[in-house]
């Protein structure tokens, strides 16, 4: 009895000193958050009323995505894509915050037109370091901007200040090379993909690649 009570306190101190060492793991961070608009000439043709949408995303673990190329835009994306609607991909971010796989969601509200910048601040944990995000690129058959599966915690520990380029990606769900809205839906959908200068010639102003439409800076408070 003595040896198994032994053994018993043992198996005790054992597990306790993992649970401790999962807890010490543990960490969060805020970060301030900018978004800086670069749709000008010559990197881009600009129309008069060219800019860009809010700016919807959430903070989220490794085990979900809002977006990637190669794959299907969601319900959400596509209105977010299409008409810059953010209401659907709520419904969809909160169905992953219900399933623990994302913290919370967050919009960029009063984005800047074609230029300028846009501030916010975000906090994450080392459970949920991953940021996405996408707006419309306005006016524009289904063609968006943002940023997918981005990891602030890395080796733990916490990114400090970085600069990521935005591009401009096809949705896959609308047809057109126009500024314009009312354009018919591909059929069948196609995956999401970067956008190229022979997809979108109104907006490549004859420029063989298609610059960066925006950066985005994470700085570590």
């Amino acid at each position: 009895m003595r040896f198994f009570g032994v053994l018993f306190v043992l198996i005790v101190q054992i597990s306790c000193k993992k649970e401790q060492i999962v807890v010490s793991n543990y960490s969060e961070a805020s970060y301030k958050v900018t978004v800086t608009l670069k749709w000008q000439l010559p990197e881009f043709s600009v129309p008069a009323n060219a800019h860009v949408t809010l700016i919807a995303g959430m903070v989220h673990s490794a085990d979900t995505s809002m977006w990637k190329p190669g794959t299907k835009a969601t319900p959400g994306l596509e209105a977010v894509a299409e008409i810059g609607a953010v209401n659907t991909i709520f419904t969809e971010f909160d169905d992953i915050v219900s399933k623990q796989k994302a913290l919370y969601k967050f919009v960029m509200f009063e984005p800047p037109g074609a230029t300028g910048s846009i501030q916010t601040a975000l906090i994450a944990n080392s459970e949920y370091s991953y940021v996405s995000l996408a707006s419309m690129v306005a006016p524009s058959p289904d063609w968006f901007m943002g940023i997918h599966d981005v990891d602030l915690h890395r080796n733990n520990s916490w990114v400090v200040d970085t600069t990521i380029n935005m591009f401009v990606y096809d949705a896959g769900t609308e047809d057109g090379d126009i500024f314009g809205y009312t354009n018919p839906a591909t059929m069948p959908q196609q995956n999401i993909q970067l956008l190229s200068p022979s997809m979108a010639t109104v907006l490549a102003n004859g420029n063989i690649t298609l610059a960066p439409l925006a950066t985005i800076k994470f700085t570590k408070n």
